[in-house]
């Protein structure tokens, strides 16, 4: 018993002591300096590097869902990265990014999938951002200034000086009507009676 517990201990210590195999298989072909070079990514500082390639592997390490790489080769296939600077000076801000077209299938499987992360110069992860917030959640931009009020170009209605009416035009005759005649006068008023005296009668 105790010979195979030594013998599984020395097993253990030689395996981890020998060189991991290559993934790699087949022959490696070296660019010439033409038109055959295809620059990827320029000339830059080696911790872009570092910390591109740790931030990649925080997310491979934290991502929850079992089949999000299906269909690649490896998971750096179906990943994109960016790597910028931001407000604290020593540190790099990596964005790793959906490209699973590449694998297979749309780019994005994890909708609300946002893999923002800090890393050192040397490849250590301090820190993963929040995801932004939701596009509903906010608010709408405020709309723009109207133009201000003209001011009233509207000229003042323009008064005409009063004018006499106009008298009608008297009535025209017709041609077949006759003249018209004159009145006849009033009988004159009958003479003043004494007082006391009877009217004259005439004689019988």
């Amino acid at each position: 018993m105790l010979k195979a517990c030594l013998h599984a201990v020395l097993v253990m210590l030689l395996s981890g002591c020998t060189a991991p195999s290559a993934t790699w298989k087949g022959k490696v072909e070296w660019p010439d300096t033409g038109a055959a070079r295809k620059n990827i990514v320029p000339f830059t500082e080696a911790g872009t590097a570092l910390a591109a390639a740790a931030a990649v592997r925080e997310m491979v390490k934290q991502n929850p869902y079992p089949d999000l790489f299906s269909g690649c080769a490896s998971p750096e296939q179906g990943l994109d990265v960016a790597v910028f600077t931001g407000p604290t000076p020593g540190v790099y801000y990596v964005l790793v990014d959906q490209r699973f077209d590449r694998c297979g299938g749309p780019s994005v499987r994890v909708l609300d999938g946002w893999y923002e992360y800090a890393v050192t110069p040397q490849g250590e992860v301090i820190g993963k951002a929040p995801p932004p917030p939701a596009e509903d959640t906010l608010a709408p931009p405020p709309l723009p200034p109207g133009p201000p009020p003209q001011p009233d170009q509207t000229p003042p209605p323009t008064v005409e000086p009063s004018q006499p009416a106009a008298t009608p035009p008297a009535p025209i005759p017709a041609p077949d009507a006759p003249p018209a005649s004159d009145p006849a006068p009033a009988p004159p008023p009958p003479s003043p009676q004494e007082p006391g005296r009877a009217p004259h009668s005439p004689p019988t």
